[in-house]
């Protein structure tokens, strides 16, 4: 099952909100700009109408990016809700066509697991997500071209060093999703098993089962617990292996720019441009690290909901019915 559908039904929303995250990132990408420019000629100059100008100048990006992040916030927010609207809809609309045959042989609890836990991590990824992505994607593109306009020696560098941190990641995501899945199941079993027994209580209670049903789900409860603490804990892994890399790349990089200022080679103005961007870099990779444990974490539930979109109804209408006969006959 894919979510593009569904999202590009509502295209209206989806520019608004690409508009305002290209000029969100475009403000903030000129910052380092503005910064390298009062370092190198602010300070160094009598006229203090240039200071003046260069900090009204970052007012004014403040500004800008004041005004485009929240409105790409609620564009993303109101895309996450309303697809995961339109998902369970869907799926419910499905369910309601199959035969008995399927409800025999599936637990109601654990649909109801689906259509509610499954479909909440996926309104994150198809909002949140989807759009931190495409944000941090742009302010990575954008930050290494910067980086190259400011010092292609550093830049080099810190390409090198890319591969260390993205290797890990993609490698981690896998293990992430692996156990994500394993986590909704094991809640879906004991939403199930509670479902069961609730709505056959007469039955639980005239034999005396109460003790019994509640240790056995507080035992499928632990159970689900210990599936989501090996999520998290690989997850956890995924953010701190990813930051580790990060933060050693770009001092080992910022070293090595401190030297070239020393001897001569950059001024001091050039190497803090290059330091903003290079943490504005590391930052969106960082970033593009938690998003990918995010999508890695929903595709275990969409890949649950897929299975139960995948059952064909028992009952169906012929692709090429048969027409009736003109006029009708009004027999039998």
């Amino acid at each position: 099952m894919t979510l593009k559908p569904l999202i590009l039904r509502y295209k209206g929303m989806l520019v608004a909100a690409f508009l305002a995250m290209v000029v969100s990132a475009i403000a903030m990408l000129s910052v380092p700009l503005a910064v390298r420019r009062m370092i190198d000629h602010g300070f160094s100059s009598n006229d203090s109408s240039l200071i003046d100008t260069y900090f009204l100048t970052l007012i004014a990006i403040g500004l800008v990016i004041a005004i485009g992040s929240p409105l790409r916030i609620y564009c993303v927010n109101w895309l996450g809700e309303r697809v995961a609207a339109d998902l369970r809809a869907k799926v419910f609309a499905h369910l309601a066509k199959l035969g008995p045959s399927f409800f025999d042989a599936n637990h109601s609890g654990e649909m109801m697991s689906r259509l509610t836990a499954d479909t909440t991590q996926i309104k994150s990824v198809a909002g949140v997500a989807i759009s931190s992505a495409a944000r941090n994607a742009i302010m990575l593109i954008g930050a290494l071209v910067m980086m190259f306009v400011t010092s292609v020696k550093l830049s080099l560098l810190v390409l090198i060093a890319i591969p260390l941190i993205v290797l890990p990641i993609v490698g981690y995501g896998r293990s992430v999703s692996k156990l994500s899945r394993r986590a909704q199941d094991k809640l879906a079993e004991a939403s199930a098993y509670a479902a069961e027994n609730l709505s056959a209580h007469r039955t639980m209670q005239a034999y005396v089962n109460e003790r019994h049903v509640s240790d056995r789900f507080a035992q499928a409860v632990e159970t689900s617990f210990e599936a989501a603490r090996e999520r998290m804990r690989a997850r956890s892994a995924l953010t701190g292996v990813a930051v580790f890399l990060t933060v050693a790349s770009v001092t080992a990089v910022l070293w090595y720019g401190a030297s070239e200022v020393i001897a001569g080679h950059m001024t001091g103005g050039r190497l803090g441009q290059f330091v903003l961007y290079a943490l504005f870099a590391a930052g969106a990779l960082g970033e593009v690290s938690e998003v990918w444990g995010e999508v890695s974490q929903a595709a275990g539930a969409t890949d649950r909901l897929s299975e139960l979109l995948a059952p064909v109804p028992d009952i169906r209408s012929p692709a090429h019915p048969t027409p009736l006969p003109t006029p009708p006959l009004g027999t039998i």
